[in-house]
């Protein structure tokens, strides 16, 4: 896959422990989100629930 929206650094991502997810604000006025176990199998697509577009999440699975 590569047409990503974007790419986001985790660390700009934002931890909602209600949801258990990162999320970040996507254009259409939701948010992006990604969990911690599809970061751990190494999955880093995170997507928006409503609309197409989809981010590539950058971060270092060995230390995550």
């Amino acid at each position: 896959m590569g047409a990503y929206y974007d790419e986001i650094e985790i660390e700009d991502m934002s931890w909602d422990d209600e949801k258990r997810v990162y999320h970040y604000p996507c254009p259409c006025g939701d948010r992006f989100e990604i969990s911690k176990a599809q970061l751990a199998n190494y999955e880093d697509i995170a997507t928006c629930p409503s609309c197409s577009l989809i981010v590539r999440v950058v971060y270092d699975p060995v230390s995550f």
